[in-house]
Order: structure tokens, then C-alpha cells, then sequence
């Protein structure tokens, strides 16, 4: 069985780490935000959550998701839900919330039952997700009302994947600039790891799509949780992303990184339908040794890649000649 999340402690102050920023533009998205803690207990609301359910914005605050919001039935039937789609027993309780973050899959969206103030129930389709603190521990739960099928998002995310939430590469254009001009001032190290989901194509062939997507969740999720919060991680196309890692100082780093990123994502994945190891293939580039811009990088890293077997591994750019 896997370990307990911890539960979000009473006197954090996540909600102040999330930036006045991010406040403002929780307070403005048309759609419902929760703030939970792993026990399910309501930690803080946007104003369209509070307006939804006919109540205050400070009203739901300190409610029980299951038992206050939703009646402790609609937990139960989830869990019967999950139990049968991964395979394995999910208690009815507020853990179900989490289930399927905690067996790595990035997100997990749900039609629930909200109970509004007049007694009547508001389905409202919530996107679970981690909330981190700013040292990228997981300190509680997001639930964000996602889109129907067939509706327009609330807000177009430009500069994000919409399947794993991970930076595009314009993202990712735009941070290698800056970073790679800050190292040849201060003489460090940018790293770039390309890495390669092996036989990605084939496993959509055979398992469909929707496998494939919950894999590329997963390894987004397990790859995010593996670096650090200055580094960078973007989905580039099909099976493939690419880690950028910042203020390094030597060669030596990028391989024990790049070792520690190939273990965490080659572990066992649980689609539901099936347990998956992925075999994982990373090819690494890293400044100045390797250029000094981010296409040639890209194009060492992917030179690298190449000689990786297919059954996985790390491969690194050769260093050049003298």
C-alpha cells in the first residue's frame, strides 16, 4: 500500500505562497477553485465557487468536501469507480480524492454532485490536482472546474500543453535564452536532457490513445517532481520532453541528474487497464561545451539520443575536438 499524504498543516500559509499574482487571476477565472487539504477539508475559494453554491466567499471555508459539499455516497461511488478502473481497492473516503495522483497520473477529473445552499445539487466537473508550497512539497489539493465536452476552456493556457500542463517550447525558447546568457556571465552550466518514451507509438497502437495519454501524464507528473523548481520541464511532441537544468557547475551533475530522471521515469505506471514499465532513452547536451544556444544543444542532445538502445538508457554528447 502506498504511504499517506501528509496532511496540509493548520498553520501553513500556502494560500499566500500561491503570489498575489496568481490570487488575482484565481479570483477572476469564471469557473469553481477549491483549495483542500488531503483530509478534504476546504481551505480556501474563488468568488465564482462561493457565487455557484449561493453561499459568502468565507462561508466555505473550513467544509468537508465529502459530508458538507457532497454527500458521503458520491465518495463511495467514486471509489467504486476507481477500484474497478485501477484494479485495486480505493477506500471511500477523502483519500479517493487523490487516488490517482498519488499512483502518479497528473490529474484527475470528476463530474461531482456540489450540494448548493438551497439544497438543490450543482454537477460541477473538477480537476484534481497537487498544490505545492514553494519548495515544491505536496502540501494539499487543487480542485479546478474543468471544461465540458464541447465547451470553450475559461481560459486559454497559450504557453502550456493541454494534456500534461507542462511549459510548451516557446516556454522553454524563451527561459534557455535568459538562462544560457546568465551562465557565460557567471561561468555555469545549462543542461539540456532529451528523453524519449520508447515505443510511445506503438503503445497508443495497441492500448489506444487514452493509455497513452494517462503515460505522458505520468511521466510529466514524475519528471515536474523530480527537478527543481529553477528547471524546466516541457513536452516537445508525441512521446518526447525535455528537461532544462540551470546553475549547474560541471559535466558531473548533468549524469547524476540525468540517472536519477531515467530511474524515476522508468518505474511502473498504472494505467487501470494495465501496469506499464516504460523503457526510457535520454540524450544530454550541456553549455559551453556543447554551444552556447539552444538549437545547437538540442541538436547534441538529440545526437546522443540516437546511440541509446532501444531498450532504454543515457547517452551524452561527445566532447569536441580540441
Amino acid at each position: 500500500m502506498d504511504a499517506p499524504l501528509p496532511t496540509l498543516a493548520p498553520a501553513s500559509h500556502t494560500w499566500l505562497e500561491l503570489g498575489e499574482v496568481q490570487r488575482l487571476l484565481l479570483d477572476a477565472f469564471p469557473g469553481v477553485v477549491l483549495g483542500l487539504g488531503f483530509d478534504g477539508v476546504v481551505q480556501w475559494a474563488n468568488p465564482a465557487a462561493a457565487t455557484r453554491l449561493g453561499v459568502g466567499r468565507g462561508a466555505l471555508g473550513g467544509r468537508h468536501f465529502g459530508g458538507d459539499m457532497v454527500d458521503a455516497s458520491a465518495l463511495q461511488q467514486r471509489a467504486a469507480l476507481l477500484s474497478e478502473e485501477l484494479g485495486e481497492p480505493v477506500a471511500g473516503d477523502a483519500g479517493v480524492l487523490f487516488a490517482k495522483l498519488r499512483r502518479g497520473l497528473l490529474s484527475d477529473e470528476h463530474e461531482w454532485p456540489l450540494r448548493h445552499e438551497d439544497g438543490s445539487l450543482v454537477p460541477v466537473r473538477l480537476a484534481m490536482g497537487a498544490l505545492r508550497d514553494h519548495e515544491g512539497r505536496a502540501v494539499g489539493l487543487v480542485a479546478v472546474e474543468a471544461p465540458r465536452e464541447g465547451d470553450e476552456a475559461p481560459l486559454h493556457f497559450t504557453h502550456h500543453d493541454t494534456l500534461t500542463g507542462l511549459p510548451n517550447r516557446a516556454v522553454l525558447t524563451d527561459r534557455a535564452e535568459v538562462a544560457l546568457q546568465r551562465a557565460a556571465r557567471q561561468h555555469s552550466v545549462v543542461a539540456f536532457l532529451l528523453i524519449d518514451i520508447a515505443g510511445f507509438d506503438a503503445l497508443c497502437e495497441a492500448r489506444g490513445h487514452g493509455v497513452g495519454g494517462d503515460v505522458l501524464r505520468a511521466t510529466a507528473s514524475r519528471l515536474h517532481f523530480e527537478l527543481r523548481k529553477t528547471d524546466t520541464a516541457v513536452r516537445l511532441d508525441r512521446g518526447q520532453f525535455v528537461a532544462m537544468l540551470v546553475d549547474l557547475h560541471h559535466a558531473d551533475e548533468v549524469k547524476a541528474v540525468a540517472a536519477k530522471v531515467r530511474q524515476a521515469l522508468s518505474a511502473r505506471i498504472n494505467v487501470g487497464v494495465a501496469l506499464l514499465n516504460p523503457e526510457i532513452r535520454i540524450g544530454a547536451a550541456w553549455s559551453p561545451d556543447h554551444g552556447d544556444q539552444l538549437l545547437p544543444l538540442l541538436g547534441a542532445a538529440e545526437s546522443a539520443l540516437a546511440a541509446v538502445p532501444p531498450d532504454g538508457g543515457v547517452a551524452f554528447a561527445p566532447a569536441p575536438q580540441a
